[in-house]
């Protein structure tokens, strides 16, 4: 058994004369707490992360902070959570002389020899009342803190609250300068972002860094605020962890008018569970993230390989017709399926996006047969919270004698429009109503995988909702895809399509930005989703490149955005491929998907079904701005993908050990780029390349033993 150290000075401060600094230690972390200035620091080993922590709430309409309140109390258990085995302190504050602010207690939960830890807030009234309240801060500091070095590499992750709009992450850098655009942002005021659910702040070349972030995702839309710091000093001088936040990209804006995060009500109201995480890799801390995320809310499972297919939308786009969709399922199995590795493991989708309603559901029944005897899957599309008609009185499918207008979600009196739709309440029985007649009517025709979109629509902070114990957003979207998951079954294989991060339990896969297509720009722009959300295939089984279009673009383009298969561990292909029907796809895309889809050794490495790793995220590439270099290790493995995002031609050499690579471990007689089948050149442990304009590599280095991954 390992030997604990743990210092813990104070259980009830009151009882301790002159006492000041209570310290709240287990494992690797520390909590230092002021009882005068009711602030804490944060202390890993010695040292110090975040200082002048304090609790921000709002009790109703007023903002108050815990450094007001003239009593606490500590108090320490050992518990087991869905994390793990945990040192909980809880800090109870008191306000005598106010009875109408409630009782604070903050929770840190304190893991052994894990590299973070959670905390949380719960508010109490303090005579059994009805308190409420859209907005708790566990962290909230305005201190200057440096826990990084000094360094123009220092950057901060915004991570967007959906993928909706071509929105893109953002890898900023922490400091500014008015005279050095090249590396800091320009300006004498520091950037101040906010970003959505989770944020790592970190330097670039050690990849020292600090993730912040909300690991609950039931009840609160949560953010992460920080603001950089002046010149080249590579501090924070504001970060705010908080539960509560609205924004035009959390689509809840009305007018130009902003809806504030919907209260929550109760004799106690609890934030979210936020996580600190400060270790030598940002990247690390994310992926945890990620792990404890699915720890609390499991991903959807998946014990099939990883999926191979195709989708209607890229290439077929709305001219959907019965001989068409059936002329791509012979296509597939005549040309793609089973050659070059695609689909080898026998789960191939075909999937009809918008507009597969022009079949009518004896069509779609029969279209469902003959991808059987191909040996293929069928899936449909949906968007379960939208109506597109907006028509009050219109009559919900399903003949259950409920209106359209008894499922609208209404901001400040007016139907809520989003995407072109009228938005729909999760919660309403039309609704839910309308959910059981679609998924009824899917499963009855065979369907066996299911594209959502547009599910944004149903998060919305609205006026109300039917169900009158549901006051926020995610509450309400919670309400309704627990609804339709469980109606769907464990048969169907559901991709989220546009849609939050979170909550992540109810698909099996999310696509990770919006659509792309077969430009490098599209390419580049999906790259950047995976740059800064690879660790997303941690809550969600798989990470979805979107529709792997070829279309009339280059052959290094082409490469490219097959690639993108690889580095996701996925493949959905989306040129129009039909051969009969009223829209006939080209040969020329036709003939390049039969060749770009059927390289064995790209597809050897799709067949893995995992996300790279970004080895860098301080230097950006491209219009949408996306890391070039990416790499995977598995146990007999490693794997390199680098993108020329249309920058001329390049070469060089890679510094393995900078990707995690033992150099010395390759056996370059049985390594290979991918695409072209050459062999690999490595000389004093760096790695030889060349990319021409556009193109990606693809390299698949054998370990000369096998030895465990280290991610």
């Amino acid at each position: 058994m390992k030997k604990l150290t743990v210092l813990f000075f104070l259980c009830i401060i009151s009882f301790i004369a002159n006492a000041t600094i209570s310290e709240m230690s287990f494992g690797k972390w520390s909590i230092k707490f002021n009882d005068e200035t009711k602030q804490a620091e944060f202390v890993k080993e010695g040292v110090t992360v975040l200082k002048d922590v304090k609790i921000k709430f709002k009790n109703g309409d007023i903002l108050l902070n815990a450094s007001s309140y003239n009593s606490v109390k500590i108090k320490q258990e050992d518990i087991v959570d869905e994390v793990g085995n945990a040192r909980k302190f809880t800090i109870e504050y008191t306000d005598g002389e106010n009875p109408d602010n409630p009782i604070i207690y903050q929770n840190f939960y304190l893991y052994d020899g894990q590299d973070y830890f959670l905390t949380d807030v719960i508010l109490q009234s303090q005579d059994n009342s009805i308190i409420s309240s859209n907005y708790i801060a566990p962290i909230s500091t305005e201190a200057d803190n440096l826990f990084l070095p000094a360094d123009v590499n220092n950057r901060f992750i915004i991570v967007p609250f959906d993928n909706d709009g071509f929105i893109t992450y953002a890898s900023y850098p922490l400091s500014c300068s008015q005279t050095d655009p090249e590396s800091l942002a320009i300006g004498r005021v520091a950037r101040d972002s906010i970003s959505m659910e989770v944020s790592a702040i970190f330097n670039g070349e050690t990849q020292l860094g600090l993730v912040v972030g909300s690991v609950d995702h039931d009840t609160w839309k949560s953010a992460v605020r920080i603001t950089g710091s002046p010149l080249a000093q590579g501090k924070i001088s504001n970060l705010e962890c908080f539960s509560g936040v609205t924004h035009h990209i959390t689509r809840d804006m009305i007018d130009g008018v902003l809806k504030p995060h919907g209260a929550v009500k109760g004799q106690q109201v609890k934030s979210a569970r936020m996580i600190v995480h400060y270790s030598g890799d940002w990247r690390t801390g994310l992926e945890t993230f990620g792990d404890v995320c699915c720890a609390i809310a499991p991903k959807r499972s998946w014990n099939k390989p990883a999926p191979y297919g195709w989708s209607s939308w890229g290439g077929m786009g709305t001219e959907i017709s019965y001989d068409g969709v059936v002329s791509v399922s012979d296509f597939i199995k005549e040309n793609i399926q089973n050659k070059g590795g695609f689909g080898d493991d026998g789960v191939v989708f075909i999937n009809l996006d918008a507009s597969w309603d022009k079949l009518d559901w004896d069509e779609l029944k029969q279209f469902v047969k003959h991808c059987e005897a191909n040996g293929q899957m069928a899936g449909a599309y949906w968007s379960p919270f939208c109506d597109y008609a907006g028509v009050e009185d219109r009559a919900v499918e399903g003949n259950n004698g409920y209106v359209y207008g008894q499922a609208l979600l209404k901001v400040f009196g007016k139907i809520k429009w989003e995407a072109g739709a009228a938005c729909m309440d999760p919660t309403a029985p039309a609704t839910l109503s309308r959910i059981n007649f679609f998924i009824d009517k899917f499963k009855d025709a065979g369907i066996k995988c299911l594209k959502l979109d547009f599910l944004s629509n149903g998060s919305i902070e609205a006026d109300s909702y039917r169900n009158p114990k549901i006051t926020t957003g995610i509450q309400a979207y919670n309400y309704g895809m627990k609804h339709l998951r469980e109606r769907a079954g464990d048969d169907i294989f559901i991709i989220e399509s546009i849609s939050p991060l979170f909550p992540a339990n109810y698909a099996h896969a999310r696509r990770i930005s919006c659509d792309a297509w077969g430009e490098m720009w599209h390419t580049n722009y999906m790259m950047n989703s995976l740059s800064f959300g690879w660790w997303l295939n941690r809550v969600y089984c798989f990470n979805d490149p979107d529709h792997l279009v070829m279309g009339d673009r280059s052959d290094a383009e082409n490469m490219s955005r097959m690639t993108t298969g690889a580095v996701t561990g996925y493949c959905m292909l989306g040129d129009n491929l039909s051969t009969e029907g009223t829209y006939i796809g080209s040969a020329t895309s036709q003939a390049k998907a039969k060749k770009y889809a059927t390289y064995e050794k790209v597809n050897d490495v799709i067949r893995l079904g995992k996300s790279f790793r970004p080895a860098y995220g301080h230097k950006v590439f491209g219009d949408n701005k996306a890391v070039d270099l990416f790499y995977l290790e598995t146990e007999d493995s490693y794997y390199i993908a680098y993108f020329n995002y249309n920058e001329g031609e390049k070469s060089g050499t890679l510094d393995l050990k900078k990707l995690n690579i033992d150099p010395d471990n390759i056996d370059t007689s049985k390594s290979f780029e991918c695409w072209s089948s050459d062999p690999i050149t490595i000389s004093e442990g760096m790695l030889e390349y060349s990319l021409p304009n556009n193109q990606a590599k693809l390299y698949h280095l054998f370990k000369k033993q096998n030895t465990q991954p280290k991610n």
